[in-house]
């Protein structure tokens, strides 16, 4: 299972935003879930494996800022 970050956006002058996340076997099953779970009502929708994902963390006077996925 991998677990896929959901972003979409509704208006061509809206930002891309993070809507959510699904857990599927594969992209196939994972458009079919974010299209349930989050409806049919936008006018992009993309969906990045976790796996994929580059996290760029910022680092703090205490250290590393933790990022949470």
């Amino acid at each position: 299972m991998e677990k896929y970050l959901v972003f979409a956006r509704t208006e061509y002058d809206q930002p891309v935003e993070h809507r959510g996340d699904v857990e599927a076997a594969s992209d196939e099953e994972a458009t079919k879930l974010a299209k349930e779970r989050y409806g049919q009502d936008w006018l992009e929708m993309s969906l990045v494996p976790v796996s994929k994902a580059y996290w760029a963390e910022k680092e703090t006077e205490e250290g590393e800022a933790e990022v949470q996925v």
